[in-house]
């Protein structure tokens, strides 16, 4: 059993120059099935093409291919166009809704700030890890337990870390025991690294008692959480007045998995707020009150509140830098 052969779809989308002269006959007036109704040709059958017809006259001739270009616009590209323009105010629409919940050029800056200012603890933590490291070395050469520093250093002996936690979660491990380590050990370089984390340990505890209190480390880790908020953690929200400055509808600012009230926006309340309150308000407040203004008061709490933290973070890396 032979297979019917069945005109591909492609065959009514080739277009030639010898069409543009001679186009085949309209389906819809001469009430005939072809390709570009979306039917395959029967097979042996051709289109009727303008010779075939009899024109009275040149003028009767240019009628009907008018008629046949009216027709196809008509039933073709008119309603593809009525899709697109549909399309096109739908994105239009969807344009006008993103734009309304994006907040101001002066807030995107201050979160690419807040970015930068939160790489730049790290770097001074860092910083800060890096040089105790290297006194804890200095001071385990000087007093005899390490024989070649620079060795050690280049070693894989060195740790690595790169911040307080980290520190302090190393020397938990690493201290504890060092003392016994040394004077049972038989390797040089296992008592050459329990005598570096003992300086290092004595480094540190003096850090915290003259310099990284207690109270400052609690600032510091504040201000870094704040700086991580609104640079990484805030995130577009539906604006509280959508309807105007009917600020009563702040319900629609929360998300779907938050309980009731909980992310509700606090610009209402905002000059009766804490210095915290509003340097900590990344996780409600909305995008529609994001101005200019809250921006500028939330940049100036930032370093104003955190004035001691700052100052010191500045210290380290201008000392560093000269």
């Amino acid at each position: 059993m032979s297979a019917c052969r069945v005109t591909p779809f492609s065959a009514g989308l080739q277009f030639t120059r010898k069409d543009v002269h001679e186009p085949p006959a309209d389906t819809a007036v001469d009430n005939k099935s072809s390709v570009s109704d979306g039917e395959p040709q029967a097979a042996g059958r051709t289109p009727v093409r303008e010779e075939a017809r009899c024109f009275e006259s040149e003028e009767e001739r240019l009628l009907w291919k008018a008629a046949r270009l009216r027709h196809s616009i008509e039933t073709d590209l008119v309603p593809r166009q009525e899709l697109a323009e549909r399309a096109l105010r739908h994105g239009r629409r969807q344009l006008v809704k993103l734009q309304r919940l994006l907040p101001s050029a002066a807030f995107l800056t201050f979160r690419q700030k807040c970015a930068a200012w939160c790489d730049r603890l790290r770097l001074f933590e860092e910083l800060v890890v890096r040089t105790m490291l290297r006194e804890a070395v200095d001071g385990a050469a000087r007093s005899g337990d390490v024989k070649a520093p620079a060795r050690w250093r280049k070693s894989n002996q060195w740790p690595a870390i790169t911040n307080f936690l980290e520190l302090q979660l190393h020397l938990c491990f690493a201290v504890r025991g060092s003392a016994a380590v040394e004077a049972s050990s038989p390797e040089q370089s296992s008592r050459e690294n329990s005598a570096v984390y003992r300086h290092l340990a004595a480094i540190w505890a003096a850090q915290q008692e003259r310099l990284l209190t207690c109270d400052l480390l609690h600032r510091y880790y504040t201000l870094r959480d704040i700086l991580h908020g609104w640079g990484n953690v805030w995130h577009v929200r539906a604006s509280c007045a959508d309807d105007g400055d009917n600020v009563s509808s702040t319900a629609r600012s929360r998300l779907p998995h938050e309980p009731d009230g909980s992310c509700i926006c606090p610009f209402t309340a905002w000059e009766s707020l804490s210095e915290v309150d509003r340097l900590t308000s990344y996780s409600k407040i909305c995008s529609h009150h994001l101005t200019e203004d809250v921006v500028e008061c939330l940049e100036a709490l930032m370093f104003t509140h955190f004035a001691d933290v700052w100052c010191h973070v500045e210290s380290v890396m201008s000392g560093v830098s000269t």
